[in-house]
């Protein structure tokens, strides 16, 4: 179950002392022998400098002691980048300046080396002689903390450090190192939650060292990026950063969520990362010796030779050098052989599985039934997903991509589970991942959505999706277990409906059900009865079910009475097909809570063998209507995928719950015996 138990920290404080790594060899993922593979992704976590020790390249089975340099060549996501091969003690090493391309699933950016292909060499140009008064660079340091998930918030990543309550106000000690005299620029980005009348209803105010610095007025809901520049006589040293937000509404209290906040100011050294921005046609940073490019373009550097012996070099205003010593840049975090799929050998595959490799063995008997159903089956690991379709990193379009690129394809399964918290810091969750889309809803903003790995080339949906949502790979063979137990069953699913107390639920079954095979002969419960618990229950117990809720829900719970809540799954022995009607009862991704629908496919033996429902929230008038071509499909479709396909593809049925609800099991799987 997730659990984030821990402050997430994103930003980097750049005034920590500078991490400079030994010459040693950086650790290399994966099973393979030297001289296996001829290209590998070197992941890297920094902007700046990257140095690959000969000890590393030579653990590759490049050989480091040749008289002349290695044929290597560098790219990102097709992109030539410039290398420098450097000789240090008679064996060659590697450097290459790493841009960031950050991105909500990883914070990690992955560069392309092939061996044995001509690459392109570090250009260099020799700057004229600095003739201008030395000027500090620039440096921005970022204070940045992820302790709280808004869906509803428009950010790119929508996790956010605390917020303040109008009247209100936070305030942090920071520590500029180095700092000169001259002009300090604070920028505050945040996510504006409350809207009011009149206008304006938000006010923020910055103060530096109790004295303000800049004021905002704005008004209701969105992302808002606020700058205060000044000049700064005594930047060097601690000060106190304020953030208030003054009460200037009588409609309520205003709130916003500080996402968090960049300082530039000048600096007399080189910070850790060895990157600086020019103020003037000589850039002065102390230090003699080090080398000096010019990263403006971070994809194409050019090398600018050294500083001097006063530590100065001559630059342009406005453009970005990084400055240092390329034997002792920072290391990757880690090199691995790129993995490939051959698109050709899954030409024909009807059925696929991504899953990472722990997990085949596990979901190997599944394959074997579905192929003996006459599927063409196939099963690739999200990494060769993401090396081969996503420049090696995490990324839902690269799964989007290798679906559009099998035109048989009918079923796709996703065996892992999905976190919505940036590149996966929730240290408690399960190793076993597969990345998970996100799309905006109407009411809850960002949702899940594995249904938009659905899509063909023109936009279509064509492939029926589900997942199984396991953090391990006992979860996983739990799933796989149960989905051959119902399939192997000889005795027909009892279907059993159950309406939430108001009126609008009862009647909405009362339109269903004459819409299932059985459904005269069906259980019917009303959530309001004093014994619809223990009725519920029972029925579940006497054997296989299909099992439709109408009503409220939630993550914990069906109906504010509480018939069935997140551990009951384990009440019932028998499996059962769950499609519930309802809201947030299937949102396995979030960051902090198990879902109904992932506790319950988690059961041994009973519980939900498959799950139909809601990641997000959506209105009963919404529902309704996806419900009946739904019904209307299944009995017609014996899988449960190809039913909700019809949903997907009928588009007058309302895109929040096309896309807002999903199906957690095998999309494969008949929903009664097979005949």
């Amino acid at each position: 179950m997730k659990r984030l138990q821990r402050v997430l920290l994103l930003g980097l404080l750049m005034l920590l002392p500078a991490c400079k790594h030994s010459a040693g060899p950086t650790a290399i993922s994966g099973d393979f022998t030297p001289g296996e593979h001829t290209a590998f992704f070197i992941d890297v976590a920094h902007e700046g400098g990257v140095w690959i020790a000969p000890a590393t390249l030579a653990a590759l089975g490049v050989d480091v002691k040749a008289s002349a340099a290695p044929t290597l060549r560098l790219s990102w996501k097709g992109h030539p980048l410039p290398t420098r091969a450097i000789e240090e003690d008679g064996q060659w090493g590697l450097f290459f300046f790493a841009p960031a391309f950050h991105t909500r699933y990883t914070q990690e950016t992955s560069f392309l080396l092939e061996l044995g292909e001509a690459g392109t060499p570090l250009p260099s140009r020799t700057p004229e002689a600095p003739t201008a008064p030395p000027l500090p660079g620039l440096t921005q340091a970022t204070w940045e903390e992820d302790r709280r998930y808004l869906p509803q918030a428009t950010a790119e990543i929508p996790w956010f450090w605390q917020p303040i309550y109008a009247p209100g106000e936070v305030a942090s000690t920071l520590t500029l190192t180095d700092a000169v005299a001259g002009p300090l620029t604070v920028t505050v980005r945040l996510w504006s939650h409350t809207r009011f009348t009149p206008s304006p209803d938000h006010r923020l105010q910055l103060y530096w060292d109790e004295t303000l610095q800049g004021q905002w007025d704005w008004s209701g809901q969105g992302m808002q990026t606020f700058t205060a520049s000044w000049d700064e006589a005594a930047p060097q040293g601690t000060h106190r950063l304020t953030l208030k937000t003054p009460a200037v509404s009588d409609a309520g209290v205003a709130i916003v969520w500080i996402d968090g906040w960049d300082i530039t100011y000048p600096r007399t050294s080189v910070p850790p990362d060895g990157l600086l921005q020019a103020q003037g046609q000589t850039l002065a940073v102390g230090q003699p010796g080090l080398m000096v490019l010019d990263v403006t373009d971070p994809l194409a550097p050019v090398e600018l030779g050294q500083t001097s012996a006063a530590g100065v070099i001559a630059a342009d205003p406005g453009r970005r050098y990084w400055i240092g010593d390329l034997k002792t840049a920072a290391a990757p975090v880690r090199l691995r052989p790129a993995l490939a799929i051959e698109e050709a050998a899954l030409a024909e595959t009807t059925y696929l599985v991504i899953a990472p490799a722990a997990a085949h063995a596990a979901l190997a008997p599944l394959l074997t039934h579905r192929q003996a159903e006459g599927l063409v089956t196939a099963i690739v690991t999200p990494q060769a997903v993401y090396d081969t379709f996503g420049a090696g990193r995490a990324d839902p379009d690269a799964i989007s991509a290798l679906v559009r690129s099998l035109p048989n394809l009918r079923y796709l399964l996703l065996a892992g589970d999905g976190v919505a918290d940036p590149a996966g810091y929730d240290a408690d969750a399960g190793p076993v991942r597969v990345v998970v889309p996100f799309t905006r809803t109407t009411v809850l903003g960002e949702t899940p959505a594995d249904a938009r790995y659905s899509l063909s080339a023109a936009g279509e949906p064509t492939v029926a999706v589900g997942r199984f949502p396991a953090e391990t790979v006992a979860g996983i063979q739990v799933m796989v277990e149960k989905t051959l137990s119902w399939e192997a069953a000889q005795q027909p699913p009892t279907p059993i409906f159950v309406a939430d107390d108001e009126p609008a639920f009862s009647d909405m079954l009362a339109e269903i059900i004459p819409l299932v095979p059985g459904g005269e002969q069906a259980e019917r419960l009303d959530a309001g009865e004093a014994d619809s618990r223990e009725r519920l229950l029972t029925a579940l117990n006497r054997g296989p079910s299909w099992f439709t809720y109408s009503g409220h829900g939630s993550l914990s719970q069906l109906c504010d009475e509480e018939i069935l809540t997140l551990n009951d799954g384990q009440n019932w022995k028998q499996p059962s097909v769950v499609i519930a009607w309802t809201c947030l009862a299937g949102h396995f991704a979030h960051p902090t809570q198990a879902s109904l629908a992932e506790a319950w496919m988690q059961t041994p033996g009973g519980g939900a063998v498959a799950f139909l429902g809601p990641v997000g929230e959506t209105t009963i008038f919404e529902q309704r209507p996806a419900a009946q071509v739904f019904y209307r499909a299944l009995a017609r479709q014996p899988r449960l995928g190809d039913a909700w396909l019809q949903v997907l593809q009928d588009k007058n049925n309302a895109a929040d719950v096309r896309w807002g609800f999903l199906i957690l099991g095998d999309p494969a799987l008949h929903v009664e015996p097979a005949p």
